[in-house]
């Protein structure tokens, strides 16, 4: 019996062996195989990669600046958009003393000859001194009404297409592509039928 249990684990010694051998020759193939490669070519994949990230990052970096210039134009463009608010007060002001001395028949004589001239020469060179910052207006009368760029004060029945603009009240502003301030306008309506 003992003979029989020593033969036993003697065989079982003997499997285990052959098996762990078997394993040892797979991982000496496998580390024979990985020795075999080129370091040169995994030299050259490491390279390529590093130059890939490369790239991506020089790519990541141009898109920052770019971006950066973009927001620092805009500032630059745009900074001035409170005082340009406030100056458009003061032309609507000058524009309804314009109209007024332009309109008014007392004015038409030859003692207000030159208050006129000098009025129409500050009129043209607060327009030009507008277009030089980016200002412009919003040509608005017998155009769609577009919420984007109107405000609707009021309606009114006419023979025109609804919602156009037939009245503008106060001028509306661009700096250059953004909106100042909304032109406020009125819109034509349909006309109600008499006949019903």
């Amino acid at each position: 019996m003992k003979n029989e249990n020593l033969e036993n684990k003697l065989e079982d010694l003997r499997e285990n062996i052959s098996e762990t051998s078997e394993t040892s020759n797979e991982e000496v193939k496998e580390l024979n195989n990985n020795s075999e490669k080129d370091p040169i070519k995994d030299l050259e994949k490491k390279i390529e990669e590093l130059n890939d990230k490369l790239l991506r990052s020089l790519a990541e970096s141009q898109n920052l600046r770019k971006i950066h210039d973009k927001e620092k134009e805009d500032l630059i463009k745009f900074s001035s958009s409170n005082f340009a608010r406030e100056v458009l007060s003061i032309a609507d002001n000058l524009e309804r003393a314009f109209d007024l001395l332009k309109n008014n028949t007392e004015f038409n004589n030859d003692k207000f000859k030159d208050v006129k001239i000098g009025i129409e020469l500050i009129e043209k060179e607060l327009i030009n001194s507008f277009e030089r910052n980016g200002i412009k207006s919003i040509d608005s009368l017998g155009k769609k009404f577009d919420p984007n760029y109107h405000q609707a004060l009021n309606e009114f029945e006419s023979d025109k297409e609804e919602g156009t603009i037939v009245n503008e009240i106060q001028k509306g502003y661009m700096l250059y592509d953004r909106l100042l301030r909304p032109a406020m306008v009125s819109i034509s309506k349909k006309k109600k039928d008499s006949t019903k």
